[in-house]
């Protein structure tokens, strides 16, 4: 058994005995962990992409299902679910749905977490038929109280080169627009941008560059952009002088 297969197994085996036999709450990491498995394990491959589920039940004992259950964590599983898309190169249709709740059939200190393709018709059915035990995060409705994030900012741009080196800018699932005008979202004084020179959207959880007509062209990776673009983490956005890095955060 070779070193890297010897420690799935003990991982899978050894690892999980202990946390059926000793543990008694199950920890966030590991529901998060899980979670990348479970969207890793059923994704779909086809010829020029991969897909992965967009609906995802999670199942907590009773005790655990107290204690995590806050909307913070729930945040979290959200954020942390577009991230994976991301970082794995995927794509995903639809309404992001993740579904919590109780269920004292599993072992204690462990998940169990189950995921479906759903399109929106079966998702907007199904949010009239949940138990009293259960919560639903679903971004498509979400109104956050005053005290939390306007939105989920998985990504984020950094001017590396220029005369704006420096500027940050985190973002998630709403188009920001770069260029000189003052209202953009990523403000350039690089005399060589447009006013309003590219923009970025959120496309099947992925973010995707525009060229917005700009006088001297938008450039990822040294290649000049005239179609949309798929963003990929590490990706080098050229404007004028100014060269923007786009990480997931």
């Amino acid at each position: 058994m070779s070193i890297g297969n010897l420690e799935s197994f003990l991982e899978k085996h050894i690892e999980g005995f202990f946390n059926r036999k000793l543990g008694s709450v199950v920890e966030p990491a590991e529901v998060l962990k899980q979670l990348e498995r479970e969207l890793l394990h059923k994704r779909k491959k086809g010829s020029s992409e991969t897909v992965v589920p967009n609906s995802y039940c999670i199942e907590l004992t009773s005790a655990d299902y107290q204690k995590l259950c806050a909307r913070k964590f729930l945040d979290e599983l959200y954020l942390q679910t577009e991230k994976l898309v991301i970082r794995n190169n995927c794509f995903m249709d639809g309404v992001l749905n993740i579904t919590v709740n109780s269920n004292d059939d599993i072992p204690k200190g462990t998940c169990r977490i189950l995921s479906s393709f759903t399109d929106p018709a079966q998702q907007e059915a199904m949010a009239g038929e949940v138990e009293s035990n259960t919560i639903v995060l679903d971004k498509s409705d979400f109104n956050p109280p005053l005290n939390l994030p306007a939105e989920y900012k998985s990504a984020s741009l950094l001017a590396v080169e220029g005369p704006d080196i420096d500027s940050y800018l985190e973002f998630g699932e709403k188009p920001i627009y770069l260029g000189r005008r003052v209202n953009n979202d990523f403000i350039l004084t690089d005399a060589n941008a447009s006013r309003v020179h590219a923009y970025i959207t959120y496309e099947r959880h992925r973010h995707i560059l525009y060229d917005a007509e700009s006088l001297n062209g938008t450039y990822i990776n040294k290649q000049l952009v005239v179609a949309p673009q798929l963003l990929h983490p590490g990706d080098e956005i050229a404007i004028g002088e100014t060269v923007l890095l786009y990480e997931v955060i």
